[in-house]
């Protein structure tokens, strides 16, 4: 299964993704964040940028903002068409992404919530973590940015093993 967001292409077969939330941006990257969610973006960054959006306008502000990634809760079709001329990835629920394909989004560009783990209030992150990725989550929304990494590069490498 790969995911591409902008420039970026991941292949989430065995790797997982890390979202960093609650910080400066160029900390999260620092940290080691894939992907950085962000309520806007006034300048560039190095990762892909993952904006929640609610509603047609809400989009269009993310866009404007240059996401990469728009979490559409909930998805409209005007929305999906939207994103999809734009060229970035949508999440949506689990029952609408075939809603996403025929809104003109191609595969690559599609995110299912199931895939969505979010340890952010959990009192054992890495554990959550660890545990959330070994059951199938490939983006991990975190503050712990290094914990999750190490987590998943080191769950990567054993997927990866023969």
């Amino acid at each position: 299964m790969r995911l591409t967001l902008g420039s970026h292409s991941f292949d989430l077969t065995t790797r997982a993704l890390v979202m960093g939330v609650d910080g400066a941006p160029e900390a999260l990257v620092a940290q080691g964040a894939d992907i950085v969610e962000l309520a806007h973006l006034d300048r560039p960054i190095a990762v892909p940028v993952c904006i929640v959006a609610s509603g047609d306008h809400a989009v269009e502000r993310a866009l404007a903002a240059g996401a990469g990634l728009v979490c559409l809760r909930p998805p409209t079709t005007g929305a999906l068409r939207r994103c999809a001329t734009s060229g970035v990835a949508v999440m949506v629920p689990s029952g609408a992404t075939d809603e996403a394909a025929a809104a003109g989004l191609p595969p690559d560009r599609i995110v299912s919530e199931d895939l969505l783990l979010d340890v952010t209030g959990e009192a054992a992150p890495s554990a959550a973590t660890a545990v959330g990725v070994i059951r199938g989550a490939r983006i991990v929304r975190t503050v712990d940015i290094g914990g999750a990494r190490r987590v998943c590069d080191v769950l990567a490498a054993i997927l990866e093993s023969p």
